[in-house]
């Protein structure tokens, strides 16, 4: 482990909460990543279904490595964020990290099908697009991305690596309703939105770079980008939703961003409302 790792439950200062008894207890977090190696840090009760649309496996994996990092982020249940959320994984990329619109939108369609059977408030995005189509924010994808919004789920998506220049965040980071997520210690890599009036891509950062957490084979692994910010936001809206139960995605993305203070030097295109204050933001009245 590297001296300068950043540990999700430390840097966030989540831990503190945790010895509360605040910690997602109840409330679900879907994520669509690479799916989720078995871990001790994971206790597969709170894993609620695996849905695999590349392969059609029935037994969590992750032949990528990538989701299960995200997942640790998030729901370590010693590292991570929100320790005791249920999780509900849906695999939507390959051993190389690739996938397909169509797919991703299958994976949309479950959760638009399923959402109240596994009562998933929360779903994390840690991919994106940059293809042609993709970068119109009207895209196939999007229009999907923005029906889980309509139904009332929180969606927390990466805003991508392609910065630092305007105009760079990727699909379905680019979509207007999600709550887009950069990084405010990746300023060399995070991606930045476009500069106009009254359009705030990306909403919030977290932090991006260095974040240790878990790998397959019962490890533990670095990994950066903003991948890595996207679950850090998902597990406070975990956290604020054990408090907050009625709390619809619309407050909770007002309550984060309100909760937020200003990074430093970083261009407003870039980080949005800031850097989440837990403690403001589970204090709020």
């Amino acid at each position: 482990m590297s001296a300068s790792s950043k540990i999700p439950a430390l840097v966030s200062g989540a831990a503190a909460f945790h010895e509360q008894g605040i910690t997602g207890k109840e409330v679900t977090i879907a994520i669509m990543d690479s799916g989720l190696a078995p871990h001790k840090e994971i206790n597969t009760g709170r894993i609620l279904t695996f849905e695999d649309f590349v392969y059609n496996r029935r037994i969590p994996y992750d032949d990528y490595s990538h989701g299960t990092h995200v997942t640790g982020i998030a729901a370590a249940e010693k590292i991570g964020i929100a320790p005791e959320s249920n999780l509900v994984i849906l695999k939507v990329l390959d051993n190389r990290g690739n996938s397909e619109t169509d797919l991703l939108i299958d994976a949309v369609k479950w959760i638009l099908k399923h959402h109240l059977v596994y009562n998933i408030r929360i779903v994390n995005i840690s991919i994106g697009g940059n293809s042609e189509e993709l970068r119109n924010k009207n895209n196939r994808l999007n229009a999907w991305i923005r029906r889980l919004w309509e139904h009332g789920i929180i969606v927390c998506c990466s805003a991508g690596n392609n910065g630092p220049h305007e105009g760079s965040i990727s699909a379905p980071g680019n979509c207007p309703e999600v709550i887009t997520v950069g990084s405010y210690d990746g300023g060399h890599f995070s991606s930045a939105g476009p500069l106009r009036p009254y359009i705030t891509k990306p909403e919030l950062v977290a932090p991006g770079y260095h974040i240790l957490s878990l790998k397959p084979g019962n490890s533990y692994t670095i990994k950066s980008g903003t991948s890595m910010s996207v679950p850090f936001i998902s597990g406070y809206c975990a956290l604020l939703l054990q408090t907050r139960p009625n709390f619809s995605n619309y407050q909770v993305k007002q309550h984060l961003m309100d909760s937020a203070y200003n990074v430093p030097y970083l261009p407003y295109n870039m980080q949005g409302a800031g850097i989440v204050n837990l403690k403001r933001l589970l204090s709020f009245p």
